[in-house]
């Protein structure tokens, strides 16, 4: 059985030498990247994306399935993620889950050693994702991470199972006893208790149950339990799913107006507060709530299509920050700012890289060179860059470049407010290149309009959803941003 699971792990993965244990490394997965993974996995589609609660993904992470989580760099700076995650109906099993992602935290595939291992999207996988994605929102990444935030990454799992309450020795541990070392594995373990949804299915069970005399014992609370009607009104929650308008549903209105909803006061206040960007934790919670300009091009057109993330590395980070230095030291004028949200779009947001001479978005691309191209020139006429030369001899931006570099741009200066834009492809201080990007008011009405349907309709539920049961949490200072 063990090899026939092994077969389902991709060959690629046979050609990794070394897994390291860096939590400082990590991708900056967030809770968006798991949402698109899902709803754009074939084996699940956007009406499905429930599934995944029922396969217990964020309970195993809480619970402390997973053990530690361990990476390898690819050549093109994709990653791979690699974790055990114990069986959820044999405890004594652990199942081998791995993911593979840009280091901007786009998921793009995930394998494990389970029955449902091949379906792309099981509970194990997405326990890996949810516990990288806990490490990102608390800020255990990054340089920054110490070694007590390293030590987190140690997993919980243990060889454990359940037992009979004879089998268990209760005894007061001395100092420095692992009491671990004395557990005998070979006890029984014993069934798990069953969940009913009604005191109907209780009953039921009860009843077709060899314990069925000791709830008839009369006088005893055992009895009484089972004899009684319910308290309280079982209400089970209907199934949360599509709709098109926030009037038809009141969970949903209330989550716009307390989370979404924002005043130009507050807008500023964002744009002020967050302009560290990705190392601000409020930077984050305003962006997992929302469609970003730099995330809009993976949103379906159409079901199941997959998505295409940018691919952000390590050398286009520093290549951005030379970059605006070069610009300072050369008198341009550029001002960071953090997260913009759209006054007229609360629901849509983006993150400029800066703002040129007062009036022009200023949005800068580091491309990484490869064997197929080392100047800019071999990069634009190689025809696979978001950037080419028109029949004019021009240097423009390809509205449907692979990328999305156009969507991002457009949006970003829909929700900025911006009408012009410079983008500016650097690879060194001697070779750079600035490229004129006009609004294209058409385009970005087409397209807000579309991702507003997508957001309402497949996207709002799932978070409202994930805010009720406690899956997704927002930290001090966004409820303090928002006055929760």
């Amino acid at each position: 059985m063990t090899t026939q699971m092994k077969r389902s792990i991709p060959s690629e993965l046979n050609n990794v030498t070394e897994w390291i244990d860096d939590m400082r490394k990590w991708p900056n997965i967030m809770y968006g990247d798991i949402f698109n993974y899902l709803i754009s996995s074939k084996a699940v589609d956007g009406a499905e994306m429930k599934n995944f609660k029922s396969l217990q993904s964020y309970n195993y992470f809480q619970s402390g399935n997973v053990d530690k989580v361990l990476h390898n760099i690819l050549s093109d700076g994709r990653m791979y993620l690699k974790a055990d995650v114990r069986a959820s109906q044999t405890v004594s099993r652990v199942n081998e889950a791995y993911v593979i992602c840009s280091m901007d935290g786009t998921v793009e595939q995930g394998w494990c050693t389970c029955m449902a291992g091949q379906g792309l999207s099981c509970s194990h996988v997405g326990a890996v994702l949810w516990k990288v994605e806990h490490a990102v929102r608390n800020n255990m990444t990054g340089a920054s991470c110490t070694d007590d935030n390293a030590m987190w990454n140690r997993g919980t799992k243990r060889n454990i199972e359940p037992r009979s309450l004879s089998n268990i020795v209760f005894t007061k541990p001395k100092q420095g006893e692992n009491l671990l070392e004395d557990f005998n594995v070979n006890a029984p373990g014993v069934r798990d208790t069953p969940m009913y949804c009604s005191s109907q299915e209780l009953r039921t069970a009860v009843e077709q149950s060899p314990l069925l005399p000791l709830f008839k014992l009369k006088g005893t609370t055992i009895n009484k339990s089972f004899v009684s009607k319910p308290a309280v009104k079982e209400n089970i929650p209907k199934d949360h799913g599509e709709h098109d308008s926030l009037s038809s549903c009141q969970r949903c209105s209330s989550f716009y107006s307390k989370y979404l909803t924002v005043d130009l006061a507050r807008i500023i206040k964002l744009q002020t507060d967050t302009i560290t960007q990705s190392k601000s934790v409020l930077w984050k919670d305003a962006r997992k709530i929302r469609i970003t300009a730099s995330s809009a091009s993976k949103v379906p057109i159409k079901k199941l299509q997959t998505f295409v993330g940018n691919k952000f590395t390590k050398h286009g980070q520093e290549g951005e920050i030379a970059a605006k230095e070069y610009l300072l030291t050369n008198g341009y004028h550029v001002v960071e700012k953090g997260t913009y949200v759209s006054l007229e779009e609360n629901w849509l947001s983006a993150s400029p890289d800066g703002i040129l001479n007062d009036d022009t978005l200023l949005e800068i691309k580091s491309p990484v060179p490869s064997v197929k191209w080392t100047t800019l020139n071999e990069l634009f006429t190689g025809q696979k860059y978001d950037v080419h030369m028109n029949n004019n001899g021009i240097l423009v931006l390809k509205v449907k470049g692979n990328r999305g570099f156009f969507m991002q741009i457009q949006l970003t200066m829909f929700c900025t407010g911006l009408r012009k834009c410079k983008l500016l492809i650097w690879l060194n201080p001697d070779e750079f290149q600035f490229i004129e990007v006009p609004y294209d008011e058409q385009y970005v009405r087409e397209h807000v309009a579309r991702l507003r349907t997508f957001y309402f309709k497949k996207m709002m539920n799932i978070i409202v959803d994930e805010i009720e049961d406690d899956r997704l949490v927002f930290s001090k200072a966004f409820k303090k941003c928002m006055r929760l």
